[in-house]
């Protein structure tokens, strides 16, 4: 099904839906390929998967966002991924590129630009796996920045933030810019918490306005041209 645009998978459960993020990833990935991750607990499971099977032949792999602080500081998306085993794998056949390197948040996200710009041009494709947050929020793009058009205008493909919602203030992110780079967003929407975070997003259609997509980030995906190479997989009912 298809709502504002978006290729809407229905399934039953978390499990489900991770097998179909897993063909969707093996169907469409090769070797002139980048794949970014996102961090948080959503898809743990599919990193697991992933990497217990070993079947994913790709050309690199990146990271969608990440927790600043020291390299694999406790709550680093790195190091959550890490300990699926994936990155593991991937090691043992392609370059991994982290973002957290011991540097300032400021040249952190600098570097990591250029590092974006570079597999932006190298690989002929690139996927992406996004999450939605409750109040709306997708990669480390924070919800409730109405006002913030420094936000919605960055002409980076990567920023960071001192003022995220929540225990982790501290953000290093692709921007709306380097998200729209990919051509293939996959995002993953599970259990009942997330009702919520989908009804936010689609309560307005495409074209809603920056301002809007400022609140609610995950409205970005139902932008033109952003809308058209989504797949939305969740077992909540939209």
């Amino acid at each position: 099904m298809y709502k504002g645009g978006i290729r809407i998978v229905k399934v039953k459960n978390p499990q489900e839906g991770f097998e179909v993020c897993k063909n969707l990833l093996y169907e469409n990935v090769s070797k002139t390929s980048v794949l970014f991750l996102s961090g948080g607990s959503t898809p743990k499971s599919l990193y697991e998967i992933l990497a217990k099977e070993q079947r994913l032949s790709i050309g690199a792999v990146a990271m969608v966002d990440e927790r600043y602080g020291g390299k694999l500081h406790n709550d680093s998306n790195e190091k959550m991924i890490r300990a699926t085993g994936l990155i593991s794998y991937i090691e043992n056949h392609v370059r991994f590129y982290p973002i957290l390197e011991n540097k300032s948040s400021e040249e952190t996200a600098r570097d990591y630009d250029d590092t974006v710009r570079y597999l932006f041009g190298y690989f002929r494709k690139s996927i992406g796996i996004l999450g939605i947050g409750a109040d709306g929020h997708t990669a480390g793009l924070p919800a409730g920045n109405k006002n913030q058009q420094s936000i919605i205008n960055n002409q980076e493909l990567v920023t960071s933030f001192d003022d995220f919602p929540g225990e982790f203030k501290k953000r290093i992110t692709l921007t709306f810019l380097g998200l729209s780079k990919l051509d293939l967003i996959i995002v993953l929407a599970f259990g009942k918490e997330k009702k919520k975070a989908l009804k936010l997003m689609f309560t307005h259609s495409a074209g809603s306005g920056q301002e809007e997509i400022g609140e609610i980030p995950a409205r970005f995906l139902l932008e033109k041209g952003i809308a058209e190479k989504t797949i939305l997989i969740t077992d909540q009912l939209i």
